[in-house]
């Protein structure tokens, strides 16, 4: 069964390494934010009503985190590029899973 324990625990050296995203323990439940660094200010707030609604936007933010490192923002994904996003997306459910 998925727990929100579990979903944190998954992504704990994502979280650990990525500043733009924080998750929160809120009056309402758990919160994702998200920041941005140029404006100082946050931009997005999602609450987790359950912890499949926190793996689910965890997991986009994860892919969306990935797949800007690949291309810096300059370039298209390449066939190669999806493949690997794809492994450590595969990766990422197996430990959500497990």
């Amino acid at each position: 069964m998925l727990t929100f324990e579990k979903v944190l625990d998954a992504f704990k050296d994502f979280l650990a390494t990525d500043d733009m995203f924080e998750v929160v323990m809120t009056s309402h439940g758990y919160a994702i934010l998200e920041w941005d660094s140029r404006m100082k200010n946050w931009i997005e707030a999602k609450c987790c009503a359950t912890p499949q609604d926190m793996a689910e936007i965890l997991l986009n933010n994860y892919i969306g985190t990935l797949e800007y490192q690949v291309t810096l923002a300059r370039r298209e994904l390449t066939e190669d590029d999806l493949a690997q996003i794809e492994a450590q997306r595969q990766i990422m459910l197996a430990k959500l899973q497990g």
